[in-house]
């Protein structure tokens, strides 16, 4: 995975309802993120639909750890990790929909 600035911040992109983006993992204006344990994590959904932010992946379904929910146009969601691993997510409604959260052990 490469990361080329840790961010705390991860926008939901407009159009990621069509599954075109999950093709080049650009559903999210950041596919994977960086942060240290302790830290929080924002999600803002920037598409016209509702949207959830759930950890685990479309295959092996969601994991328990975190989910939004439903996540409605231009609002947020906020989780805080305080473990390091690497957390994948996914969007219940649209799996094609997926991304990465890298926390470290800053």
């Amino acid at each position: 995975i490469i990361i080329s600035k840790p961010t705390n911040s991860v926008n939901i992109i407009e159009g990621a309802i069509y599954s075109g983006c999950g093709d080049d993992y650009s559903c999210y204006d950041v596919f994977a993120t960086q942060v240290n344990v302790g830290e929080e994590v924002s999600w803002q959904n920037q598409d016209t639909e509702v949207h959830t932010v759930t950890s685990g992946t479309p295959a092996d379904g969601p994991d328990g750890l975190f989910d939004s929910g439903l996540i409605d146009n231009y609002m947020y969601f906020y989780h805080t990790f305080d473990e390091p691993d690497t957390y994948d997510y996914f969007c219940m409604v649209h799996p094609w929909m997926q991304g990465k959260v890298v926390v470290g052990e800053g």
